[in-house]
């Protein structure tokens, strides 16, 4: 959109009438006469959150005439610093594009097609009720599968899920960190384990590129860490932006686990690691210490391609910096089938070396609940409220995912994520039972998911395809409804817990007025749909206000007081590490049943046979493949922003990583269209001869290469890098993302 274009939107207004959510969430016009008068020339400045990417960091939303002229950081926020990536400060892009869903549609022709009728909200409710009701007769509620991109619409969409008697409901994570959550849950009983970047002073990562997939309030950290002189060490086949800040060591793929084990080897064998807090606060390291015996340094050069010199002293050099120093967990964590296992030696190493409850180590979250467990602490700061409801009737069958199930993988799966990939599985295969209709929320599995010509036939499959979302995606081009969402610019929602090293809430709230009439917030949609589906009993609140107020009774914050700043902390308190005695008790912040960091896991022996790390080789590509890995670009989030028109401009298209050497001996040079094979699959694509990789491997962006008709058209330039990986179920639950072997020649 050029800027002319795009400020006389802004001035003006898509249609002329701007829309509001009254106080008891009916919509409200007000004219464009009554618009103008209550105009002013002062700007404004409304505290809120970004959604542009799942962190939901604090933004500043400056306002003028009724319209989002820019988006800054919170000022009110030291932890993000007052700054925001180029993905938040396209918001007015966003929320302006004349090309976002409007208006709710029902399917008028053939799946994948684009012919679709526009509809009114009542008649979409209405068709929708009629079809689950239809398949709830004939085939039962458990049957409709609920996925979305997590947010803090789940606690209303996954209503609708319950209510009906389904136990399938599905996050993203399995597509990206959820390795890491089944890690930290068995090892501390508790997911909420973080990193203090910013006062390590030396940090090891594993693919984690900060610079590029941005955290804004980790990536801040990682950069203060190093202007105070922290070292970085990036095991990545790629030359990562992250890798340029450090010591890059281009390990070969799917061996990260050799080095991590190889590390651990050297430590015990050189008795480097801390032997009184492993005795202290952890069960299972002879265990351990059995499972590394013969990983040693040679062995792992072998594995992973790094000289055992570098190994022998890169660990020696981490080990200098302990405990204030850490091996970064990841983030986008579904590499292999056994990643979990990775996650959980990385996690192993670093208590080995006393690295947590201390700075530039691990801490657990001091959200509220952990900070009052604390004498000195009581009074600092009180939990959010929850917002009642009836019990929901219970499932008659078991989740299709095994999720929960003692004895098997799924039981250590975080209930509230699930494998999403099994329900594609399960529809195409009818095993463990079919799936037969799927609502979707903000996720677009033919580009997030791999095998995306597979995903399509598996949609072609249902009796029922709901899509709710901004914009029209690869995956609403295949649904039977779709459900328009106004942005994150126009909608009020619930408090968010941010606790860090103390408590923190954050509040999302509306900055302007509906720009087109017919979207509606991810609460509203969902309570109206639930009361047409006679679920009405299970929300209970009016307004989001209504739900807000019931959040913040037990706290003593007003609405008025977030509203103000944006962002809560409580007054005076400083971040605290538990271990200022190194012998402090670690009881109050662990969780697990021996209240002790639990290096073997008896749960996870249970549900894998693998109760310690033990190590799987994976195959090494053969002269002529090349390793097919993806990563994240700092313009765009997965395959989410595509559409937005400023970042679409800055990065349209992405293209195929290959070392110099290997394109030589195919031919290619730099800016060739090349063909990519999967041996099921191809694709074609461009590529980018750079001495950034490894010779046996190849990359590309996540993201991109829209492969529906009408998407492609519009947005269809570059790689789609899930459809060249097969949809592998990793053993607890991950979809794998660096299995894939493929070949490359001159398209």
């Amino acid at each position: 959109m050029k800027r002319r274009e795009f400020l006389k939107y802004a001035l003006y207004g898509a249609g002329g009438t701007a829309i509001t959510v009254g106080s008891f969430g009916t919509l409200n016009k007000i004219s464009p006469k009554t618009a103008m008068a209550a105009a002013t020339t002062e700007e404004t400045t409304v505290f809120s959150a970004c959604e542009m990417c799942r962190n939901q960091c604090p933004i500043a939303v400056k306002v003028l005439n009724g319209k989002v002229t820019k988006i800054e950081g919170n000022p009110n926020d030291s932890t993000f610093g007052g700054v925001i990536c180029a993905r938040g400060n396209s918001g007015p892009s966003l929320l302006y594009d004349p090309q976002r869903l409007k208006k709710p549609m029902i399917r008028t022709g053939d799946r994948g097609t684009g012919k679709y009728k526009e509809v009114t909200w009542d008649e979409a409710y209405t068709y929708i009720t009629e079809k689950v009701k239809e398949i709830q007769l004939n085939y039962g509620g458990e049957e409709i599968a609920f996925a979305s991109r997590k947010g803090p619409h789940d606690v209303f969409f996954r209503t609708i899920c319950k209510g009906i008697g389904s136990p399938n409901y599905f996050s993203h994570e399995a597509t990206c960190p959820m390795t890491r959550s089944v890690a930290l849950d068995s090892m501390f009983g508790v997911e909420m384990i973080a990193a203090d970047y910013a006062n390590a002073k030396y940090i090891i990562t594993i693919g984690r590129n900060w610079m590029e997939g941005i955290h804004i309030a980790q990536t801040r950290g990682i950069m203060k860490a190093l202007d105070k002189g922290a070292k970085l060490v990036v095991l990545d086949p790629r030359f990562s932006v992250a890798a340029s800040k450090g010591e890059w060591l281009p390990i070969k793929g799917a061996t990260d686990l050799a080095f991590v084990m190889a590390m651990a080897n050297i430590l015990i064998k050189e008795e480097l690691y801390d032997k009184e807090f492993v005795e202290q606060h952890t069960v299972g390291f002879e265990q351990w210490q059995e499972a590394v015996k013969d990983k040693t340094p040679e062995w792992a050069e072998q594995e992973t391609g790094i000289p055992k010199d570098t190994i022998i002293r890169v660990t020696r050099e981490f080990a200098e910096a302990c405990p204030n120093a850490h091996i970064e967990f990841g983030w986008r964590t579904g590499l292999t089938p056994n990643d979990y296992q990775l996650r959980r030696a990385i996690m192993i190493v670093n208590m080995m070396m006393g690295c947590f409850e201390v700075p530039g180590g691990y801490y657990r979250v001091k959200n509220a609940g952990v900070v009052n467990r604390f004498p000195s602490m009581t009074g600092y700061a009180k939990s959010l409220g929850g917002v009642s409801q009836p019990e929901f009737p219970k499932p008659i069958t078991a989740r299709i995912d095994g999720t929960g199930l003692k004895g098997v993988p799924g039981q250590i799966i975080p209930e509230g994520d699930g494998a999403v990939g099994q329900i594609i599985e399960s529809i195409l295969t009818e095993r463990p039972y079919p799936i037969k209709g799927w609502f979707v929320h903000r996720f677009n599995p033919i580009i997030s998911m791999p095998e995306s010509d597979r995903i399509i036939d598996a949609f072609k499959k249902l009796d029922l395809l709901v899509v709710c979302d901004v914009y029209m995606t690869d995956t609403a081009m295949y649904a039977d409804v779709i459900l328009p969402e106004c942005t994150y610019l126009e909608r009020s929602e619930q408090i968010y817990d941010m606790s860090g090293l103390t408590p923190k809430y954050v509040i999302r709230q509306a900055a302007v007025p509906l720009v087109y009439p017919d979207t509606k917030p991810a609460w509203l949609i969902y309570k109206e749909l639930g009361e047409k589906m006679g679920l009405g009993q299970y929300f209970t609140y009016e307004t989001i206000d209504d739900y807000i107020q019931k959040q913040l009774a037990p706290t003593g914050i007003t609405l008025e007081q977030l509203k103000e700043k944006g962002v809560w902390t409580p007054e005076g308190m400083k971040p605290f590490y538990l271990r200022k005695d190194p012998l402090a008790s670690l009881e109050k912040v662990l969780a697990t049943k021996s209240k002790k960091i639990e290096l073997y896991s008896e749960v996870v022996q249970q549900a894998t046979k693998q109760g310690i790390p033990q190590y799987t080789h994976y195959p090494q590509p053969v002269e002529g493949q090349f390793r097919f890995v993806q990563g994240k670009v700092a313009v765009h989030t997965n395959a989410g922003t595509a559409n937005i028109p400023v970042l679409n401009e800055l990065m349209s298209r992405n293209s195929l990583w290959i070392h110099p050497e290997s394109a030589g001996k195919l031919g290619i040079a730099d800016g060739d269209e090349i063909m990519i094979s999967s041996g099921k699959y191809e694709h074609k694509g461009v590529a980018k001869v750079t001495q950034g990789i490894r010779p046996d491997t190849v990359f590309c962006y996540h993201g991109f290469g829209r492969i529906s008709p009408e998407m492609k058209r519009a947005y269809g330039k570059g790689i789609n890098g899930n459809k060249l990986i097969d949809n592998i179920i990793g053993e607890v639950g991950n979809v794998v993302t660096s299995m894939n072997f493929v070949t490359i020649k001159k398209a």
